[in-house]
């Protein structure tokens, strides 16, 4: 056991430098702040696809209905590729409350088109869009009424000299836009578990990378790109395989030459009360489509796990007095970072409200982390899918005997 030490000390080293460098990289990207220009204001669609009823819905769909922005300038398309999809209903009930807002539903699209069936969605909508700015959005985020002025105002062409990345003054053109997200009105100890992953773990690993090497991800709370840049990276088609379909757009468009902006707007991402399994499949096939993605840096994110590390250096003492002083210490470093970076940056109040969850959040992160080498299936949606290398998807399709007399 005390060979174990001398590996477990030096990713506690890694981990604590790592948990210092999140502190400064939230700082970095608070202070790349942009304010909203109320003279920029271009046509955009919205693309919302939806699968199913999610936690709040109304008032999520709602919120994107007092955005303050003319009327003239933005549309909403609702996406199902199930024509009998439990949030149809809502969809026309919002068309009747807003009668002047633009909004279509594109009901029943064609499945056919990829494995990725959100992809198979937004090709089944594209058609409809009369914009040739687009912003997809998942159909469980929540805003307010700056939001979408918040996020078109990086494409502006005088603010390409502002500093949006990692770079002083990038000399790019910003191709793409996506947002930081927080959970929102978690109602069970599982949502308040993944709220506590989401603010605590996975947007301070994001500020990170952004620090280290830019930005060249993106998340589905917000993708916000002009039609021309999705066209130069291949389109919606290009990712219709791809699980990852928003890290892929982010990628693609850094590739391709443009700068991507991690935007300071942080988007709700509404929870509710959802059960263990569920949460457990959802973060499960996150990491899992990290690991596919980016299996370099995702063996190396072990060092972001200190508490379980630290936990794992205090077995290997025998749980001698320097191993409990080395768990004491890295436990109160993760607390006090964790809550000063939601306290200061990104405003996220589940952290300090269930700060006390954090070592089980911790805990459940690291057996994630550990689960996502052992397999390759995920469940998505409920559907079974397998994920090759590089991240194609392939859905499943259970084996039927036919029985012959």
């Amino acid at each position: 056991m005390h060979l174990l030490l001398y590996p477990l000390s030096a990713m506690l080293i890694a981990s604590v430098f790592y948990t210092l460098a999140a502190v400064t990289a939230a700082a970095k990207w608070k202070r790349a702040t942009l304010p909203s220009n109320t003279e920029f204001l271009p046509p955009v669609t919205i693309f919302k696809p939806l699968a199913g009823m999610d936690a709040e819905a109304w008032e999520n769909f709602v919120s994107f209905c007092h955005l303050d922005y003319p009327l003239d300038r933005y549309q909403l398309i609702f996406g199902t590729l199930d024509p009998k999809d439990a949030a149809i209903p809502l969809v026309h009930r919002l068309k009747a409350e807003f009668p002047h807002h633009d909004i279509t539903l594109i009901a029943g699209g064609d499945a056919t088109r990829g494995h990725n069936r959100k992809v198979c969605n937004l090709l089944s909508m594209e058609p409809h869009a009369k914009h040739d700015f687009y912003l997809l959005s998942d159909s469980d985020m929540r805003v307010k009424p700056n939001y979408l002025r918040r996020i078109v105002a990086p494409f502006k062409p005088t603010s390409s000299t502002l500093p949006l990345s990692n770079s002083v003054k990038p000399t790019r053109p910003v191709g793409l836009v996506t947002c930081p997200y927080r959970g929102h009105n978690p109602r069970s100890l599982s949502a308040k578990l993944e709220a506590l992953g989401i603010g605590a773990d996975f947007i301070p690993s994001a500020m990170v990378s952004r620090m280290l090497e830019g930005v060249g991800f993106a998340f589905g709370s917000t993708i916000a790109l002009p039609k021309s840049v999705l066209e130069e990276i291949g389109g919606f088609e290009a990712i219709s395989d791809q699980l990852a379909d928003d890290f892929r757009l982010g990628e693609g468009a850094k590739i391709a030459g443009y700068e991507v902006v991690l935007s300071d707007y942080v988007v709700d991402n509404l929870l509710g009360k959802e059960n263990f399994a569920a949460m457990w499949a959802r973060r499960l096939r996150w990491a899992i489509t990290t690991r596919s993605c980016r299996p370099g840096g995702y063996a190396g994110a072990v060092v972001t796990h200190g508490v379980a590390l630290a936990a794992l250096f205090l077995i290997a003492s025998q749980f001698s007095t320097v191993g409990w002083g080395v768990f004491a210490g890295v436990l109160a470093l993760r607390l006090t970072t964790s809550a000063w970076i939601a306290s200061r940056y990104t405003g996220d109040p589940n952290i300090l409200r269930y700060l006390f969850l954090l070592p089980l959040s911790d805990a459940l992160s690291f057996l994630l982390y550990l689960s996502s080498f052992v397999s390759n299936r995920i469940l998505w949606r409920g559907v079974p899918f397998r994920l090759y290398r590089g991240g194609r998807l392939e859905r499943i399709v259970p084996i039927t005997k036919s029985v012959t007399r």
